[in-house]
């Protein structure tokens, strides 16, 4: 019988630990949540590894939009490269009529999301400097960091960031950025996707 309950004990701390998620994790799970659908949460996971450096050192936007980018390209397991191009060239050619292209229209709307996300960017890095500040591990200097992105990254914040991007954006970008997204991201879920522009 004793036996029988160490074992039963092991097995629900063998579980715990299995399913206890790390900072990191639960951000990584909680992109996934708001509605990417190209990735998988071990895709993510790959691609906030690769950005990690730049939070913790303390980047400003623009660089850190730039490493998520290359991050983007560099953790785009193979599988899924033709996807990802086959889309961009779907949307390159949507796009064509209005002489834009998907890299321009990215360019045109970076300044609406970096409105957009400054409270945000700057809630997380002011967390991660404290933490650095305070002699903490890098380690637990990103856990801040993820623990503060996860409690700001929301729905109410994406419809927000979406609402924005459609302000700055014509009728035919809109309708390529919706009919094109769709391959990457579930907008159905956000009230921003069902704007009609005129």
């Amino acid at each position: 019988m004793n036996n029988s309950i160490t074992v039963l004990f092991v097995v629900i701390l063998a579980i715990q630990h299995a399913t206890a998620q790390t900072p990191k994790g639960k951000f990584d799970s909680k992109v996934k949540s708001l509605g990417v659908t190209f990735f998988t949460v071990p895709e993510i996971a790959k691609f906030t590894e690769c950005a990690d450096d730049s939070f913790y050192d303390l980047a400003s936007m623009d660089k850190i939009k730039d490493k998520c980018f290359s991050c983007a390209m560099d953790t785009v397991p193979i599988s899924k490269y033709g996807t990802l191009m086959n889309t961009k060239s779907s949307m390159d050619s949507c796009l064509k009529p209005a002489g834009q292209t998907t890299m321009k229209l990215i360019d045109k709307v970076m300044p609406a999301l970096k409105t957009a996300l400054t409270k945000v960017y700057d809630k997380v890095i002011a967390d991660i400097k404290a933490a650095k500040n305070a002699g903490s591990a890098k380690q637990t200097v990103m856990n801040k960091g993820y623990t503060t992105a996860t409690s700001v990254m929301t729905k109410p914040l994406i419809e927000q960031v979406c609402k924005m991007m459609v302000q700055k954006i014509s009728k035919l970008e809109w309708n390529c950025f919706l009919a094109n997204a769709k391959s990457l991201i579930d907008f159905a879920q956000y009230e921003c996707s069902k704007i009609v522009k005129k």
